[in-house]
């Protein structure tokens, strides 16, 4: 009964030990990754190792198991980032209609990117604007759109692309947009 009680001890000893070692490049990791919410990531990630309570022969196990379950949490928080911003519809044929929860917050947000995807889409080239907007406002498909436009399909396509890209990479500086998970 001795060698059990001291075996428990030293485990978990073992295991905070690791964890304290850890603890800073973990944070960092998360944070290069998603800059909202990463110290609650970084905590939920220890959570989870404590109550799994790996079987981690070496540091190197060790470090791999807490990074993949930070990891899993990463691509959860994206996700879930993703589904919370609503999509809204923008300048033309449709109206923007509140977020399903009727959340004060959710609604200020979602007006708060269509305002900043309306001013960016006006510093962009016009071909590249008008392909957005007719693809979100009017749903046309790509080849309609390339023929509305005289250009190619892969022409349209990239307009697209390209649009996108920025409209994505400025809402998220400006913290209105999910994180990249480009970056993981």
């Amino acid at each position: 009964m001795a060698g059990v009680a001291t075996t428990v001890p030293s485990a978990r000893l073992l295991l905070d030990e690791r964890i304290a070692r850890h603890r800073a490049d973990l944070l960092a990791f998360v944070r290069r990754r998603v800059r909202r919410d990463a110290e609650e990531i970084a905590q939920e990630t220890w959570v989870r190792v404590v109550r799994a309570d790996p079987d981690c022969p070496d540091e190197a196990s060790f470090r791999a198991y807490a990074y993949t379950v930070a990891r899993r949490l990463i691509i959860d928080h994206v996700r879930s980032s993703a589904r919370a911003l609503p999509l809204v519809p923008l300048e033309g044929g449709m109206h923007p209609q509140p977020a399903s929860s009727g959340d004060p917050a959710q609604m200020m947000q979602a007006g708060q990117a269509l305002a900043v995807v309306q001013e960016e889409l006006r510093h962009m080239k016009p071909e590249i604007a008008e392909v957005f907007r007719l693809r979100m406002t009017t749903g046309l498909s790509f080849k309609e759109i390339a023929a509305r436009q005289g250009c190619s399909l892969n022409t349209a396509l990239g307009r697209h692309h390209q649009a996108t890209r920025r409209l994505a990479r400025v809402l998220r500086a400006k913290g209105l947009g999910p994180e990249d998970p480009d970056g993981m």
